[in-house]
């Protein structure tokens, strides 16, 4: 895990990556007094957090608008606020941030938003090796690292069989959903969709998550971690960190399922 601290006191930056080392032992921490500074080392990519501490009241620029920054360059990595102000919280929710925590803190609290990042990293999923991530925008994680794909159709295939968590799915339905189309061209597209898939999945250790029969596929949603099946297990953190959007990558035909049909 690579974590990034952001504060311009210094005292306080120590106290705080000192917490951090206690409890993530094996990370790698990166501090930073100035957030400029910080910025510059994500947009040259020398630095990829998975977690992202920032102080708000500084000196250049406040904690808010780093992460508004931050966003831009790394969408999906979690940021926790640690201020002793109060008053920015709903900036905070407006930012999707994955923590809000309020100076001084303590071992407990952080241990506590460790576990409740939104965003996965290798700590996700329970231990398990692979992890899907539908809320926001879908993406299916091995050892906390994004999975390529070498077909675009062949990652949104992935993603419609695990929206329906086990059930199977004829060709005639993928054809029709997401290859639009039920000619030879749309079933040539669907055999080398699968085929990528199955190879990618084989050759990181998780062959077994598809399923394949004659005219079917499914995977089997006991081989890796999913962030909807712990949303429908009453799972308090997935709830939590359900914003509203489900693979919004392939809202054509997901705008209907997921979370969303257990609206009223």
């Amino acid at each position: 895990m690579i974590v990034i601290a952001v504060d311009d006191e210094a005292l306080a930056l120590k106290s705080l990556a000192d917490t951090i080392k206690k409890i993530k032992p094996d990370a790698e921490i990166y501090l930073f007094r100035d957030p400029m500074i910080a910025l510059q080392s994500l947009e040259s990519g020398v630095v990829k957090p998975d977690v992202i501490f920032s102080d708000i009241q500084m000196f250049d620029m406040t904690g808010i608008q780093f992460a508004h920054r931050v966003k831009v360059i790394y969408p999906h990595t979690n940021i926790v606020f640690v201020t002793g102000y109060s008053e920015y919280m709903m900036d905070a929710i407006r930012l999707h941030a994955s923590g809000y925590l309020l100076k001084p803190i303590d071992e407990d609290q952080l241990r506590e938003q460790f576990d409740n990042l939104i965003y996965p990293t290798e700590d996700k999923g329970n231990g398990q090796k692979f992890y899907a991530q539908t809320f926001g925008n879908f993406e299916f994680y091995c050892n906390g690292s994004p999975v390529h794909f070498a077909r675009a159709k062949a990652k949104e295939l992935l993603a419609y069989l695990i929206d329906k968590n086990g059930a199977a799915c004829t060709r005639a339905e993928l054809l029709v959903n997401v290859f639009d189309d039920g000619a030879a061209s749309g079933d040539q597209s669907l055999s080398q969709a699968y085929s990528v898939l199955s190879k990618t999945l084989s050759s990181l250790g998780g062959g077994d998550i598809i399923i394949k029969s004659h005219n079917a596929y499914a995977i089997n949603p006991q081989k890796f971690g999913c962030d909807y099946y712990d949303y429908l297990k009453g799972d308090v953190r997935a709830i939590n960190a359900y914003q509203g959007v489900y693979m919004a990558n392939y809202a054509t035909w997901s705008d209907l399922t997921g979370p969303r049909k257990f609206r009223s």
